[in-house]
């Protein structure tokens, strides 16, 4: 007669919790709010080594969209803008979802929305209504609308908006959105250095946005403002702090930032020592030349 292997209660128990983990789908939403609760259910793995599922993620996105979700509209214009993940880029789509979204009161859509109208990406070019979707989401305290719209309006080139543009950058610059913020600073510190937009050239001023943006990661600035303290004239000159300064740039993979510390790593009194370091950064400089990319903004 066979005998019953017995099982202990902590077996047991795991068991009946291993039965009943075969994923505690949620019941069919109903409503916007429950549509998109279960896009980020279906986006979210549930068991280790589990795929998301993005195309059933999109189904309901596109439900809680048509259905009024707000930031379901905002979400599915981003993707259509974008692309990815099997949705194929559309333009138009996503301008269509945004125009929902900023009519119920969505600034983020708004920035969107700008931005395709100042240059007609998937809609008809229109700069005066791109200027009024960024005007509102820059008075809602978006930094990326009031960098946006001080740009656009300085791309006009109008003497009665340059106290405006500089205010929109300056409060920018000191948003939360580090990103935007250092674009902002980096754009005073170019008006500064050629004197645009109303003011006087003025390289210390120049410098000190150069180097908040920098200290932002914007690639750029920091070669520009490497280059300074490399050079003493508008700042102190500090060769180390210079250095360090260039190498974060040229570590964003932008060419003119590799291409001077290769320069100089190559030329140093001490050459020999930067032999191994120059030479990496050459190879990564041949790479990029010959499979270009867009450095960090």
């Amino acid at each position: 007669m066979a005998t019953m292997t017995k099982c202990s209660p902590a077996v047991l128990a795991l068991l009946v919790l291993t039965a009943c983990e075969q994923k505690d789908t949620p019941p069919e939403p109903r409503t916007p709010e429950e549509m998109y609760a279960h896009v980020q259910y279906l986006l979210k793995p549930h068991v280790e080594g589990e795929q998301s599922d993005f195309a059933g993620a999109m189904q309901w996105l596109r439900k809680a969209a048509e259905s009024g979700h707000l930031q379901a509209q905002t979400d599915l214009g981003g993707i259509y803008l974008q692309g990815g993940k099997g949705v194929a880029p559309n333009p138009q789509e996503a301008f269509r979802w945004f125009s929902k979204a900023a009519e119920q009161g969505s600034n983020e859509a708004r920035v969107y929305l700008g931005s395709m109208l100042s240059t007609g990406q998937g809609c008809t070019k229109d700069v005066p209504q791109a200027k009024e979707h960024l005007r509102q989401a820059a008075a809602a305290n978006l930094p990326e609308a009031q960098y946006r719209l001080a740009m656009l309006m300085l791309q006009e080139n109008a003497p009665a908006d340059y106290p405006e543009s500089l205010d929109l950058l300056a409060r920018a610059a000191a948003g939360k959105s580090l990103h935007t913020a250092a674009l902002a600073a980096r754009a005073l510190g170019n008006i500064y250095a050629k004197g645009n937009a109303g003011v006087q050239a003025d390289m210390h001023t120049a410098a000190n946005w150069y180097k908040q943006a920098a200290r932002g990661g914007d690639a750029r600035s920091q070669l520009v403002y490497a280059i300074m303290l490399l050079d003493g004239q508008w700042v102190p000159k500090d060769e180390q702090q210079g250095m360090a300064m260039l190498r974060l740039a040229a570590g964003q993979d932008y060419p003119q930032a590799i291409a001077l510390l290769i320069n100089l790593l190559r030329n140093a009194p001490n050459a020999a020592d930067y032999e191994a370091e120059a030479a990496a950064w050459a190879s990564r400089l041949d790479s990029l030349r010959s499979s270009p990319r867009q450095p960090a903004s």
